[in-house]
């Protein structure tokens, strides 16, 4: 099943009409359902601003569940086995092929408001790391008054209030570097295993 993953469609509907898509495999769509239904009881607290989640091909997305209107998984050609996992669904219009190979944005935010997206595109994971992680996403103090830090091409350092984001998409390495990524992979395999 390695060599070829089930692909589900995720569709977000965001408060100002823009709709989202997002390829996830299979483990990510039953985690992210089982995190989602978690949430549908009133008898639990919730300190989670943002939703987040692994997409194809190799991207981490962070949604401010403020800004989401819906989320829907499509009934779609999600049963196929994807034999080519490097689809992807061009939201934000940025996507280039070059060569035949997909070339995408290190980092795009969507700013509350605007919709024209930033781009941050000539970034290396291990010298322009931003330095958040999922858990970033959970605490209050940086959602209410931290920035994220990112260089432009040009080399100027910019300060985006995380206030101001409504969806945060950049390269999975950003938030998992790959020896940590190898490390949870095999250990979800391993579990997988078990069962």
């Amino acid at each position: 099943m390695d060599e070829h993953l089930l692909l589900h469609t995720l569709r977000i509907e965001l408060m100002n009409g823009k709709v989202l898509f997002y390829n996830i495999d299979a483990y990510r769509k039953e985690e992210l359902e089982e995190w989602l239904q978690a949430r549908t009881n009133d008898l639990m607290e919730f300190s989670n601003n943002f939703l987040s989640f692994y997409a194809i091909p190799d991207r981490m997305v962070f949604v401010r569940i403020s800004a989401i209107k819906r989320l829907i998984f499509l009934w779609d050609a999600a049963a196929d086995v994807l034999s080519e996992p490097s689809q992807y669904h061009d939201n934000f219009e940025v996507a280039e092929i070059i060569d035949g190979e997909l070339l995408l944005p290190a980092v795009i935010i969507l700013l509350r408001s605007d919709p024209q997206p930033l781009i941050f595109s000539d970034l290396d994971p291990e010298g322009d790391f931003p330095g958040i992680g999922e858990e970033s996403f959970s605490n209050d103090h940086f959602l209410k008054g931290g920035f994220i830090s990112l260089p432009d091409e040009d080399g100027e350092q910019n300060y985006i209030p995380v206030t101001n984001i409504d969806c945060l998409e950049m390269a999975r390495a950003f938030v998992y570097p790959d020896d940590t990524w190898e490390e949870m992979e095999n250990m979800r395999r391993m579990e997988d295993n078990k069962n």
